[in-house]
């Protein structure tokens, strides 16, 4: 079904893969590209809500679950360059979505004019990777350098900045529980029985108001950026940073990023995807998810497993939905069950604590507000917009389409790549699914995507290699790391 690297099973850490190693856009990969594509227009169309970007962001779903499937065939090399210029294209397109919102003054203007240089940047090195020759010029090979890469990296940082100081107060609950509960934290008390103002006549928000529906970890992590910078979003953008870097080490670990791999601007789409900025002003708490995976998968790669225990155990003690995971965390032989658990084990050790303080609380904040949401109109979902017609469709089609994310994250279960797909596919088939999904839940598993392609034939530490495949081995560890 396949084509492999020569003797890759002689590792340790991982089996044979899924992804074909010689045709970076061909394959499966093409599908999972095309599937990034189509979400990140639906969600940036219509800013994460239904429902007729729903067509989109279905479409894509149906080319991710192809390629997991491995559908298209070890052959597929049709629109091999098409479709990295879809890509680009999506990304040059995308800089003119600048949902403001909150956002005014001159800081959003900065952003703005910062975030579309970061976009139309990511875009073009896409486009020079593709067609670039032997003797190109240097301000052409720029574009492909690891210094376009941090240009891009700085570029979106500033562009992040200036948001934050654009809009210091946006009107949505997300901001307040967190910056609240941060404040909290630090005076000791509890998060599942604080409120987010002293009275709803001063709430600016006609949202939650007592209700923290998160797990824990969300403000630990976050609560020094609010003690230090004033603002939990500065710690919601170094976590896009580090996921970018974490996703560009992945590639330089498997030489990925030499000229037969993928476009060294890959990891950038974590920063550059159209309305990133919007997410980043709304507060919406992804960003930490996406570094915590990627980070995880950086670090089972480079032999650090406690890392990697630590860094899944982080996701799992700050969001709910991300248990979704623990199957497919125990999958993947590189990680296991053995760590799977012990991650489990750490995360439940970090939220005990507020079980043990109220537990009534917690069940009610955590779990029940969750449980309890109705499904709404303008969710980017299939329940939100079959909710105009009047049809209410209920925990089976969502089970039955798990079983499916699930069957198809078994197949794949062999590598880093594997994983990163298969999480993905789960993600996003909750999302598609869900009684409430928008523009932030959808960023998660396009993250996870651009974290698949990027492992893809990750070896993982240094193993004995068979004679066969010694100038293989050879290129794969003298890349730079």
């Amino acid at each position: 079904m396949t084509a492999f690297l020569p003797g890759r099973a002689n590792n340790p850490t991982t089996a044979s893969g899924w992804f074909r190693h010689d045709l970076p856009a061909g394959g499966n990969v093409g599908p999972l590209l095309l599937g990034w594509c189509a979400v990140a227009a639906g969600i940036a169309a219509g800013d994460g809500r239904g429902p007729w970007p729903l067509a989109l962001v279905l479409a894509g779903w149906g080319a991710v679950l192809a390629g997991v499937g491995n559908v298209v065939g070890k052959d597929a090399r049709a629109g091999r360059g098409a479709v990295w210029v879809t890509l680009a294209v999506v990304l040059a397109a995308g800089v003119t979505m600048r949902p403001r919102y909150y956002a005014a003054g001159g800081w959003a203007d900065v952003s703005d004019a910062l975030g579309v240089a970061g976009g139309l940047l990511t875009a073009g090195s896409i486009l020079w990777w593709l067609r670039r020759v032997p003797g190109d010029r240097a301000g052409a090979r720029w574009l492909v350098s690891p210094s376009c890469f941090w240009s891009v990296v700085g570029l979106m940082t500033g562009a992040g900045i200036a948001m934050i100081l654009a809009a210091p107060q946006p009107r949505i609950d997300v901001f307040y529980l967190l910056q609240v509960s941060a404040d909290g934290l630090f005076a000791g008390a509890d998060m599942y029985r604080q409120q987010w103002a002293p009275s709803h006549t001063g709430y600016p928000v006609n949202q939650l108001f007592d209700v923290y529906p998160y797990l824990p970890g969300t403000t630990l992590v976050l609560a020094p950026f609010r003690l230090l910078l004033s603002d939990v979003r500065y710690g919601l953008l170094l976590a896009s940073v580090i996921t970018a870097v974490a996703i560009r080490r992945i590639m330089a670990r498997n030489g990925a990023l030499g000229d037969t791999g993928l476009p060294p601007a890959l990891p950038l789409l974590v920063l550059a995807f159209p309305g990133s900025m919007y997410a980043l002003q709304q507060s919406w708490t992804e960003p930490l998810l996406t570094a915590c995976v990627s980070v995880m998968v950086w670090a089972v790669a480079a032999g650090r497993a406690r890392w990697a225990v630590v860094a899944f155990a982080v996701a799992l003690a700050s969001k709910q939905h991300l248990a979704l995971l623990i199957p497919v965390a125990a999958f993947w032989p590189a990680f296991g069950p053995r760590r799977t658990l012990a991650s489990v084990a750490v995360a439940a050790a970090a939220v005990l604590p507020w079980v043990a303080v109220g537990p009534a609380d917690f069940w009610r904040d955590a779990v029940m507000t969750n449980l309890r949401y109705p499904v709404r109109g303008d969710s980017l979902s299939v329940p939100g917009v079959l909710s105009h017609v009047g049809v209410t469709t209920g925990f089976g089609p969502v089970a039955a389409a798990l079983v499916l994310a699930y069957w198809l994250a078994w197949r794949v279960r062999a590598d880093a790549a594997g994983f990163c797909a298969g999480a993905g596919v789960v993600l996003l088939t909750l999302d598609v699914m869900n009684k409430q999904s928008y523009f932030n839940h959808y960023t998660l598993p396009m993250a996870l995507l651009v974290t698949a392609l990027a492992a893809q034939g990750e070896r993982g530490p240094t193993a004995p290699a068979a004679p066969v495949q010694r100038n293989v081995e050879k290129r794969s560890s003298a890349a730079p790391s």
